[in-house]
């Protein structure tokens, strides 16, 4: 059944929110599932993949509830080497910053500059990479540094994002009780529809410059 005018909308309105508290409550249950350290990667990964279909199109609550779980469970081996070398990146990054924080002179701002550097690459890259592993299937190692050119060659992108996640922050600051509800899945689908565009983009180029390669050979055979 279909609904037209203020109906529809409101019908969409409220598949959506359901569809990200369902979404929430798989991100935290399969969490837990996962022992917290190895179930967030992978139950992150599965909330980005059901949103990209989402936003696709697919309005099937029964259907991406399904692909979460499947998601989950194909990728939860992959997704958690992701997940490590992440760990690993930022507690070097926390040790090296109580170091580098104690350092005074030219040489400690130096290298003060240098941690700050690679430290917005990093958020960068943590911001991005599930976006990255949700569309593209790529060679392990690829996954991270996609993920940081994606952002550099899109800035405007990568400002939208910050100023948006930074207004979700005031929100949840402001209404708390949002968080256990709606605190992942929104931010998910936030990131989710701002990445989508330039994916949409990028794969219309993509398939242009397809067609005019198969005219230009179609002409000169």
């Amino acid at each position: 059944m279909k609904f037209e005018g203020w109906k529809g909308k409101l019908y969409w309105a409220v598949e959506l929110i359901t569809l990200l508290a369902v979404l929430q409550l798989l991100w935290i249950g399969l969490t837990i599932v996962g022992f917290g350290l190895f179930g967030i990667t992978p139950a992150t990964i599965a909330m980005f993949t059901v949103l990209r279909k989402r936003l696709q199109g697919e309005d099937d609550l029964k259907y991406l509830t399904k692909t979460y779980w499947k998601t989950y469970k194909q990728e939860f081996i992959a997704s958690n080497k992701i997940g490590l070398i992440i760990l690993v990146v930022g507690y070097f990054l926390t040790i090296n910053f109580q170091i580098i924080s104690s350092m005074r002179g030219t040489v400690g701002l130096l290298l003060f500059t240098v941690f700050i550097t690679f430290s917005i690459l990093y958020v960068i890259m943590v911001l991005n990479i599930f976006q990255i592993y949700a569309h593209y299937e790529l060679p392990f190692t690829r996954y991270f540094a996609v993920s940081i050119v994606f952002s550099i060659s899109y800035p405007l992108q990568m400002i939208g994002s910050a100023i948006g996640l930074a207004i979700l922050y005031r929100i949840f600051t402001w209404v708390p009780g949002l968080l256990p509800f709606f605190g992942i899945s929104i931010t998910a689908l936030f990131l989710t529809w701002m990445s989508s565009h330039i994916f949409k983009m990028k794969e219309e180029a993509e398939g242009k410059s397809k067609i005019g390669h198969y005219h230009e050979e179609g002409v000169t055979s």
